[in-house]
């Protein structure tokens, strides 16, 4: 056994990792035990990852401690820690499970029943040691007796489950037939609830709550002292005052600091995205005041903890760690959400199950269009997301313009409108908010949008450039007229710019002003400090403009609409928002979108190369300089330096062994401002003498200067877990997880009634 340290505790969360995306893939289940069986395999074959806690053997009977249980009780894994001469009665499981030797040696004998009821032992007895593994399931064998087989030392053995094993009610028996009913439980966790007890020939251990155990701060084997005193500095929030903040509609962050796919596999519905790679760019932007109540949260991966001295750093003070992580939210009673601008779309649902939003089906539409009826399709997507794929002859109108120019592109009151996007929520808050201000033509959505389009077999279109194009005096001065009346029926304040100004110089409100705009608009000229919001990606993805929930939106535009009505609908969704009403022209001047001046310090000066230079060391051979890129992997694949690794950050420690050796080292990514971070992070990871530079404006001063890019996957050292794919975007998505995409949103409202933190009231 060899010393943990914070490196070979990432080998435990890159095995999570790997039988996560394994169980989420859903495989028959000969292949989920034999694709797990290599995985356990690995991990089993280094003796440096578990925790000397988890280890510990009791003089009377075997110990089965929690290392991680799945937040959906999809699966568990635990440590088995087994002394001279102790057993297991005879058992059963229930669910698959995948047993591997850790340490020391285990002996197993089979039973099966026997027609007259009694168990007797089947086949050969099987003596495993380190590095063995053993599978058991209902379908090929669950029935069987351990024991430790050394009589003078300690044995160790880590188990994979298909379940929550400490939860699930499973059976002892003897030889004679008798069963007994019992729940296992952990050793290492106090019970939670009433279970069922355990027969007296099977050492009970106390019952458990699912708890991430898998980082270095995780509960110790005496649970009442770990529970009561957490193993780490900061301080700690529970599950119930997390929820008590947000139903009293005070002021807080949830925030997961993990990568964005695994924070979509599972979270709370008001947990705000802020991985901790990238938390010196974006946090001030996300969580404006600096005293703003921060709870932490990962799935055991140790990362908040990580995450804590970093936005100490970045001068927050009212930070605490969530208690037990998200499988303790989980276990608390939490309801967890999957996907990403969660609560965006379940409020999108809440509308269409409330005002019962009309929709057509693809095939509907389709013959609408074939027949050339009067109906005009407006895509409310990003032009960048219409351009990849949209229905034949639509036209591109983002969803905070469709109000201000749908009667321009439908002059005839009697043209129906469809409004559609790549999934549900943009079209059904677009054909809503279409009927809500009036509009005299009938009014659609295109039920699922291009996924549904793409279900029902049609063909979508690929690089369409129709937007939509000037309006009258006459439909702006309606639209407008329309869009104030929403605005006082859902209860929005007209505020004066003055005071915004003082709300903006408050210390004990989070207060985020946006113009909601186009981005084209914003360039040209915005209020000082405003951020860019068009009306419609604010509606889509409101967890990722506004990270403090209970916080103060004020939202402003130069018509009198766009603000309108996208005020309306963050008012129902419960936020307190107000729109400027007295901005003139003259005000809109600014345009800095971004500042060096915006971003923290680096923690010492970092030394920079400029892209001429890098070119010229990249072509010298002697003096090998290697390029190392922490942006997102997405831009990477499709456009990087040439020659560049693609690393990570979060994970940089542990996979930068991966890249090649080099006398010198340059950071950069996509501008730059992500990049000089991580110098300070990889200069300990390298031999006194290399140096490590960061390159300012970073792939783009490169490709600035005329320098050529590559693309691909070719040197990647870090899994591309940065980023989740949506099932809605792109042209080469399966069917099968398109459909299980829509099922999983018509069951957002169920969902919403168990969380019961919302706050959304549908006019």
């Amino acid at each position: 056994m060899q010393a943990v340290t914070p490196t070979s505790v990432a080998r435990f969360h890159h095995f999570l990792a790997q039988i996560t995306r394994l169980v989420d893939a859903a495989p028959a289940e000969p292949a989920l035990l034999s694709q797990g069986r290599q995985y356990l395999s690995e991990l089993i074959s280094n003796d440096d990852w578990l925790l000397p806690e988890f280890a510990q053997a009791h003089p009377q009977h075997y110990q089965q401690y929690l290392l991680y249980a799945d937040p959906q009780n999809r699966f568990s894994v635990v440590s088995f820690v087994w002394g001279p001469g102790q057993a297991t009665p005879i058992h059963d499981h229930t669910v698959w499970g995948l047993v591997g030797i850790l340490r020391g040696s285990e002996s197993c004998q089979p039973y099966s029943r026997m027609s007259d009821g009694r168990w007797a032992p089947a086949g050969f007895q099987i003596d495993m040691q380190a590095g063995d593994l053993e599978a058991v399931s209902p379908r090929i064998g669950d029935v069987h007796k351990v024991w430790n087989a050394s009589t003078d030392k300690v044995s160790v053995s880590i188990h994979v489950y298909g379940g929550n094993i400490g939860l699930i009610e499973r059976h002892s028996y003897r030889e004679d037939g008798t069963r007994s009913t019992f729940v296992s439980g952990y050793s290492n966790v106090l019970a939670s609830a009433e279970l069922k007890t355990p027969p007296p020939d099977i050492h009970p251990t106390p019952p458990v709550t699912p708890l991430p155990l898998a980082s270095p701060h995780a509960v110790q084997p005496n649970a009442a002292e770990a529970l009561a005193e957490p193993a780490h500095p900061y301080p700690e929030s529970s599950y119930a005052q997390v929820k008590e903040a947000l139903l009293i509609k005070q002021e807080i962050a949830l925030v997961d600091v993990r990568e964005e796919d695994t924070y979509a596999q599972s979270h709370p519905l008001f947990a705000i995205n802020l991985p901790l790679g990238n938390m010196e760019v974006h946090a001030w932007r996300r969580l404006p005041r600096r005293d703003t109540p921060i709870v932490v949260y990962d799935n055991g991966e140790g990362l908040a903890l990580q995450a804590m001295p970093v936005l100490e750093r970045l001068g927050y003070t009212q930070l605490s760690v969530l208690q037990n992580g998200l499988a303790g939210w989980a276990a608390a009673g939490g309801e967890l959400f999957r996907d990403v601008n969660v609560p965006s779309k379940s409020f999108g649902e809440l509308v269409e199950a409330q005002r019962k939003t009309p929709s057509f089906s693809a095939h509907e539409v389709k013959a609408l269009l074939d027949r050339k009826s009067d109906v005009v399709v407006l895509d409310a997507r990003r032009f960048d997301e219409y351009q990849t794929m949209s229905i034949p002859g639509a036209i591109s109108v983002p969803g905070g313009e469709l109000v201000l120019r749908a009667r321009s592109l439908a002059p005839s009151p009697t043209t129906r409108i469809i409004v559609n996007c790549a999934g549900r929520t943009r079209s059904i808050i677009g054909a809503q908010s279409l009927i809500n201000s009036g509009i005299p033509n009938p009014v659609c959505a295109l039920r699922n949008g291009t996924i549904g389009w793409t279900l029902a077999g049609l063909d979508l279109v690929k690089g369409a450039s129709q937007s939509f194009g000037d309006i009258s005096d006459n439909d702006r001065s309606k639209a407008a007229a329309s869009a104030l009346a929403l605005l006082f029926r859902a209860g929005v304040a007209r505020v004066d710019a003055q005071t915004v100004k003082q709300w903006l110089s408050e210390a004990h409100r989070n207060t985020y002003v946006f113009d909601v705009r186009t981005p084209e608009e914003f360039a040209q000229g915005h209020w000082p400090g405003a951020l860019s919001a068009p009306g419609g990606q604010l509606m889509q993805e409101t967890d990722h403009f506004i990270g403090v929930r209970g916080a103060r939106v004020v939202l402003y535009d130069d018509d009198g609409v766009r603000a309108s009505m996208a005020a309306s609908w963050l008012a129902q969704m419960g936020w307190q928002v107000a729109v400027i009403k007295d901005l003139r022209a003259e005000d809109l001047h600014s345009k800095t979108h971004f500042s060096e001046d915006d971003l923290p310090h680096t923690l010492a000066p970092v030394a920079v190369v400029d892209p001429p230079t890098l070119k010229t060391w990249l072509a010298n051979r002697s003096n090998l300089s290697m390029v190392i890129d922490v942006g997102d992997s997405a831009t990477y694949v499709k456009r990087h330096i040439p020659g560049a690794w693609w690393l990570l950050r979060s994970q940089l420690a542990q996979d930068f062994s991966r890249v090649h050796k080099a006398n010198r080292y340059v950071l950069t990514c996509g501008d730059g401002r992500l990049s000089r971070y991580a110098v300070a992070q990889l200069q300990p990871l390298l031999r006194p003498g290399v140096e490590v530079l960061w390159l300012p404006g970073g792939n783009a001063a490169w490709q600035a200067a005329g320098f050529s890019t590559q693309q691909g996957e070719s040197y990647l050292a870090s899994p591309r877990i940065d980023r989740y794919r949506r099932p809605y975007e792109g042209t080469d998505n399966a069917d099968q997880a398109m459909q299980a995409y829509l099922d999983w949103e018509y069951g957002l409202v169920e969902q919403l009634k168990r969380d019961g933190t919302h706050h959304f009231k549908v006019i």
